[in-house]
């Protein structure tokens, strides 16, 4: 890749802004980029990401929805996680471009070389979709995300994409009291054969909890002192109490997420949105 488009600097470089907290300031350079290449995709997928990070829901939503609207015009292609795109952040900086691996990964480009697809762990697609359906759900809108999710869950081609897009749904529906509709989305997850990898912060455990298979005193010792883990499971365990009755032990859990300073993490996110509109939690509103 000796010469890497602009518009991929733009992303890797708002990618790094966002693995420092600095998301403010990536939603600055993806508006940059933006104005560079109006409505490309790629760009609103990562600005609404972001956009979601600083809590303007209703301005991912835009973003995300307007990237929806153009993904027929876009082949799906893979994306990087965190580890790989740092290595490819070093490369650009020591004035290696040739280093730099494709940001996005055809499946035209990935059938031609499919040794390159274990570096890649989503897709733009699925990624539109699943962070569209976060925005909306953490707008409030549990309806409205129900098919973004779906469309993430169905566009998938990895275990974390399927599962955690299952995930949100049955939350969604069961804060809804649609049981027999999540009890369909679990029947879903029950035909994965789930395979536990070293990325994986814990949407599976948070579905072996509602299948039953795992206790909540189970899910909580998954979590081993892992602060992202903590958050990710405590936002399904917090609600699950919810639905199931428990608010005071909802509001424990919850507590227990927000101690953990992950603001970053999406789950964060959904507790304080729950503490900002949920009347049962009014009082919290107040001390956090």
């Amino acid at each position: 890749m000796e010469d890497v488009p602009l518009s991929h600097r733009y992303i890797i470089a708002a990618r790094l802004k966002g693995y420092l907290n600095k998301h403010a300031e990536a939603v600055a350079l993806l508006t940059e980029a933006l104005e560079l290449e109006p409505g490309d995709p790629r760009l609103l997928r990562f600005r609404g990401h972001r956009r979601i990070s600083v809590r303007d829901y209703a301005g991912a939503i835009e973003d995300l929805r307007a990237a929806a609207d153009r993904l027929d015009e876009v082949e799906d292609e893979y994306e990087m996680y965190q580890p790989e795109v740092e290595k490819d952040v070093v490369s650009l900086i020591l004035g290696r471009p040739g280093a730099v691996r494709p940001q996005h990964l055809t499946e035209t480009m990935a059938a031609a070389d499919p040794d390159a697809l274990p570096r890649y762990n989503t897709t733009l697609h699925t990624s539109v979709w699943y962070h569209l359906g976060v925005a909306q759900y953490l707008d409030g809108d549990l309806e409205g995300c129900l098919p973004s999710f779906r469309a993430a869950e169905r566009s998938a081609r990895h275990q974390e994409g399927v599962v955690a897009s299952q995930d949100w749904q049955y939350m969604a529906l069961r804060r809804l009291g649609r049981a027999d509709e999540a009890e369909r989305v679990l029947d879903r997850f029950r035909q994965i054969t789930v395979v536990d990898e070293d990325h994986l912060v814990g949407y599976e455990g948070r579905m072996r909890l509602y299948t039953g298979e795992l206790s909540p005193e189970q899910l909580w010792a998954m979590c081993d002192g892992d602060s992202l883990k903590t958050v990710t499971q405590g936002y399904g365990l917090g609600n699950w109490h919810y639905y199931n009755g428990d608010v005071v032990k909802a509001r424990e859990v919850f507590d227990g997420v927000l101690r953990t300073g992950v603001t970053h993490a999406f789950a964060y996110l959904a507790v304080t949105s729950e503490y900002s509109r949920n009347p049962d939690f009014a009082t919290a509103t107040k001390e956090h």
